[in-house]
């Protein structure tokens, strides 16, 4: 029996046909997703950081020429190869160069980022150099002033005398004050050798009181004192101080009073987290003989902290504890009475997330049927922060849950999906690929 010649030649038709639809069915298929830029204004010569994510959804492995440009301008490009239904993450670093707004984009994804010129771009060279030489003259300026002594003044109101050689003498100007004799039946201009006349002791009488005895005599360049008169016994003029009387013993060292000695200054722990506390003691003793209270008072970067009241026997001592927090990082100068340390205070890792374990199922079911997409979020700082899940199915965002985790914790976020289109479904979350696949009811 002889076929037909028309199904001889149908036969290599389907045949061509099929090999041509697995070849256009069997490529790769790129898009690029989830464009991010590591800060949204830098200053003109800060990097910047560019992250985007290639996804292969084709059906085939594929190259791929991932171009960035940056306000049309093309800046770098990267050749990616990724098997099908995988996905990998491509960074890009530039420098922020012109100032203004930077128009970023990585083929068909767009961003921006701004740029900000520094304090010193903000004026001219040439303005610079002349601000720097008026401070370098006016500091040159006072530093002379400094340095050069000050002039010496005549004093005024002086009168001056000539003297034989033709030169001045200066005459002292009269004092404001009156100028009295201690002692007015002396003369005080009696020529050297020559005897004043004797003084008379006021007489007391019993019903008077005490009588001031006058001061002795201001004696002038070469007089002699006054000598009394033959069978006078000599005077002498009373003190105007009173005579000392007989001394006191000397009081021992820390007899009858308190005395207080600080010593082991401790810092628990020297370095801490951010907002954790810190212990400082001290010990105090009372070396004295009595007892006493003494006030410990603790300075940080000598600003007073606190203040502790120690109620001490003579002969004992004591622990002062003081406990600081400090919510600002950085290094804390301690001081309490004269005793110095430090302590420093770490900053918090900021909250940062991971996802991980990235589950399906079930991985195939019928037209209707609800698929379960879960994933295991972590965060990984030391600070509870929040963060938001993106679940994208065939590349186009399905869902977004937010989930807010302390330092620390890890939990499982899950997405209830359901299709009623049958086919291959390539699922996406933060990074992670899966694939499920929703089969045709034929029941219906």
């Amino acid at each position: 029996m002889k076929r037909p010649l028309w199904l001889l030649l149908l036969a290599p038709a389907l045949a061509i046909c099929l090999i041509i639809t697995n070849l256009v069915a069997a490529q790769a298929e790129f898009q690029v997703s989830e464009l991010r830029l590591s800060s949204q204004s830098v200053k003109v010569g800060e990097p910047v950081t560019i992250t985007a994510t290639i996804t292969n959804n084709g059906n085939q492995d594929g190259t791929y020429n991932l171009t960035l440009k940056i306000n049309d301008e093309i800046k770098e490009s990267k050749e990616i190869t990724l098997a099908a239904g995988k996905s990998q993450t491509v960074s890009f670093t530039v420098t922020a160069e012109n100032t203004g707004d930077q128009i970023v984009e990585l083929d068909g994804a767009t961003d921006f980022f701004t740029v900000q010129s520094s304090f010193g771009g903000m004026f001219p060279p040439y303005l610079w150099i002349i601000v720097g030489a008026i401070v370098g003259v006016l500091i040159l300026l006072v530093i002379v002033m400094l340095v050069m002594p000050p002039g010496k003044k005549q004093p005024k109101g002086g009168k001056t005398a000539k003297t034989k050689g033709g030169g001045k003498t200066a005459f002292p100007p009269p004092s404001p004050f009156p100028t009295t004799t201690p002692f007015p039946g002396v003369d005080q201009h009696a020529m050297p050798g020559t005897m004043a006349a004797p003084m008379q002791a006021p007489m007391q009488t019993p019903m008077q009181g005490p009588q001031q005895m006058p001061l002795p005599p201001r004696m002038q360049p070469g007089m002699q004192p006054p000598t009394p008169a033959t069978g006078q016994p000599p005077m002498h003029a009373p003190s105007p101080f009173p005579m000392p009387g007989p001394m006191a013993p000397p009081r021992p060292p820390g007899a009858g009073r308190p005395i207080f000695n600080l010593r082991n200054l401790t810092i628990t722990p020297t370095q801490v987290k951010q907002g954790d506390p810190v212990t400082i003691s001290v010990i105090v003793a009372n070396n004295g003989a009595e007892h006493g209270r003494y006030s410990v008072v603790l300075r940080i970067d000598g600003v007073v902290e606190g203040i502790t009241e120690i109620d001490m026997p003579p002969g004992t001592s004591q622990h002062a504890v003081f406990t600081v927090t400090k919510d600002e990082p950085g290094t804390y100068y301690v001081e309490v009475d004269g005793l110095a340390g430090t302590f420093t205070s770490i900053a918090l890792v900021p909250a940062n997330f991971s996802v991980t374990n990235l589950e399906i199922a079930p991985d195939r079911v019928r037209q209707g049927e609800y698929i379960t997409i879960s994933a295991v979020v972590t965060n990984t700082g030391e600070i509870t922060g929040s963060y938001s899940l993106v679940l994208k199915l065939k590349g186009v965002a399905e869902s977004i849950q937010e989930v807010t985790l302390g330092p620390g914790v890890s939990q499982r976020v899950a997405f209830n999906v359901v299709k009623d289109a049958a086919g291959f479904y390539n699922v996406e979350l933060e990074g992670l690929t899966g694939r499920f696949v929703v089969e045709m009811d034929w029941t219906g």
